[in-house]
């Protein structure tokens, strides 16, 4: 439990100086190991970011996402760019080539 409120007071912390913002809300997505950071989409000059205190690391884990402006937290949410959902046999990082 005090994981979760850690998590929630240090995203409240870094919102207003965390890379690619472009929204408002968070979403809680439960646990999602970081697999690439940033993730650029081919032939655009766009990234998704996954962010935190400090700057995360493939390995590291989210538990939010920031929605998109006007996105609403309690419908569908879109992808996750940047990591994906962690397994039971978690215990060290193997990361994923998409």
């Amino acid at each position: 439990m005090k994981k979760i409120i850690l998590v929630v007071l240090a995203l409240g912390l870094v919102s207003a100086c965390g890379r690619g913002h472009d929204g408002g809300n968070y979403a809680y997505i439960g646990c999602h190991v970081v697999t690439h950071n940033p993730h650029c989409y081919p032939g655009k000059d766009k990234c998704a970011y996954a962010f935190g205190p400090g700057d995360l690391q493939p390995g590291d884990r989210i538990y939010f996402k920031q929605l998109k402006l006007g996105e609403d937290r309690y419908g569908e949410i879109g992808p996750i760019q940047t990591a994906r959902p962690c397994r039971d046999d978690d215990h060290s990082f193997i990361q994923d080539n998409d």
